[in-house]
């Protein structure tokens, strides 16, 4: 019987689509090293840079929860590196583990997409970001999960180191933080009360 080029049509294609996902699969594409700034929607890259910022939920003892957002520069601009379930939770891990702070130098690897006109590279594997170099040597300020003698509340940015503070004392105890030292407080932004230092110099 002989066959009409026009029923070979469809054959023809379903070869060519699977065969083009069977060379995708044995041979993915590479990624290419560029700088942030000459990155397009749709890339597949690997980028180097210092992270900027880092978005995260904290508990209430200022420790991390759940990272959001990590955003990155280099000498050329700034992109977003975001991650989803699983992956946001070893992102999260690894961040933690490794101590990775704002100023450390990271690599990463994935897709450029777009999200409200900024460019982003969602994670789909954690072994796509990874620190290059540890830059930023301090240590993460967390709170006193007891009870200190220096104290705040949760509302404001004063802290006070005298128990019989009549300010302090207005603090209801749930509303209440607490600091391993004068110095954290101070480098989380809070300022003494002035009620306290005038105390401290008695």
């Amino acid at each position: 019987m002989k066959i009409h080029p026009k029923n070979l049509t469809l054959p023809l294609l379903l070869i060519f689509i699977l065969s083009s996902f069977t060379y995708l699969y044995f041979f993915p594409p590479e990624p290419t090293y560029k700088k942030i700034a000459e990155v397009k929607e749709d890339d597949y890259v690997i980028l180097r840079g210092d992270i900027s910022k880092i978005y995260a939920k904290k508990n209430k003892y200022n420790e991390i929860e759940k990272i959001y957002k990590i955003r990155i520069i280099d000498d050329s601009g700034d992109i977003d590196i975001v991650a989803f379930g699983k992956v946001r939770e070893e992102l999260t891990k690894y961040i933690k583990e490794k101590n990775i702070l704002e100023g450390d130098y990271v690599e990463v690897k994935g897709k450029v997409s777009v999200y409200k006109g900024r460019y982003q590279i969602i994670l789909r594997d954690i072994k796509d970001f990874k620190l290059l170099l540890k830059k930023n040597f301090e240590d993460k300020i967390t709170l006193a999960k007891n009870k200190t003698n220096i104290y705040a509340s949760k509302y404001s940015k004063i802290y006070h180191t005298n128990k019989d503070c009549p300010y302090g004392k207005k603090i209801k105890e749930d509303n209440k933080i607490y600091f391993y030292s004068e110095e954290d407080a101070l480098n989380l932004g809070y300022r003494k009360c002035k009620w306290c230092s005038e105390k401290d110099k008695e």
